[in-house]
């Protein structure tokens, strides 16, 4: 049975309270996959060096903040002059404040709210130079709130700020458990009546992610993906010896980057096999 996003929610209350209770140092909160990580980081890290995105002293918003994926890349990397992460899941907000105190990055303002970006009413009084919403579109099903939370997004983006989102954008809708994939053209036509445009396409995560930029049945190219992603994790939770794991993990990830580098000299980003990194801004 399709999830809704208020099912998700509810998983994610459990889930980020568990994961913030288990752990003993802030990386044994990290919920990404080691190799997506690998691979994503330096291309994002790219991306906005390449488009002059301001971070360092400028205001950034990160929705869907989680377990705090996205703030360790961005206070590691850069420093921003606020940083405002929002998550439905109060779970993750009480996470987030513990283990990412205000004294830990004393050049920049830290403000984790509860706050959902399908409520219509929010508010968060600031415009932000560069909003992060990685993994959160497709995990809102009801056109509803999908509708809402990208005014939400055109609201909050300063006039020359841009909003990076994860998206496959496959060429036909698709959905499962837990994602309402919206096709490229879907998309698209969604963004445009929100008052805003897309201005890049980055691929990544060819095997670390689910492989919904592929369209067509499990049974065939889409399920060998899958399977390769499957048999990646096995690898990794397979070798307990920490050199041994690390050889996996670059070795896995050197493949990773191996095919995107040789699908990037022969197709459009648009097509790649992968989740991309979507750049939009204001029409």
């Amino acid at each position: 049975m399709p999830m809704t996003q208020d099912c998700i929610r509810k998983h994610y209350e459990d889930a980020w309270k568990a994961k913030s209770d288990a752990a003993s140092c802030v990386d044994e909160i990290a919920y990404s996959s080691p190799i997506e990580d690998a691979v994503v980081y330096p291309a994002y890290a790219q991306l906005l060096a390449d488009l002059k995105i301001k971070v360092d002293g400028g205001n950034l918003l990160d929705v869907g903040a989680g377990s705090g994926r996205w703030v360790r890349f961005f206070l590691d990397r850069f420093a921003p002059a606020l940083y405002t992460g929002v998550d439905y899941a109060k779970a993750s907000v009480d996470l987030l404040g513990k283990w990412f105190p205000q004294d830990s990055h004393p050049n920049t303002r830290l403000d984790f709210r509860h706050a959902n970006i399908t409520d219509a009413q929010l508010d968060l009084g600031h415009r932000y130079d560069l909003i992060n919403i990685a993994n959160v579109l497709f995990h809102i099903p009801e056109p509803e709130g999908f509708t809402t939370a990208l005014r939400n997004l055109a609201k909050h983006v300063a006039d020359d700020g841009r909003i990076v989102t994860t998206e496959y954008l496959p060429r036909i809708t698709m959905r499962t458990e837990w994602m309402l994939v919206r096709s490229r053209y879907e998309f698209e036509a969604a963004v445009k009546a929100a008052g805003l445009r897309i201005v890049s396409i980055r691929a990544f995560g060819i095997f670390a992610n689910d492989p919904m930029g592929i369209d067509g049945p499990d049974q065939h190219t889409r399920g060998l993906f899958m399977r390769c992603r499957q048999q990646a994790q096995a690898l990794i939770n397979g070798v307990a010896d920490a050199n041994g794991n690390r050889f996996i993990v670059n070795f896995l990830t050197d493949v990773e980057n191996a095919v995107l580098g040789f699908c990037r000299e022969r197709i459009a980003e648009v097509d790649m096999p992968s989740q991309k990194l979507v750049v939009l801004a204001k029409a």
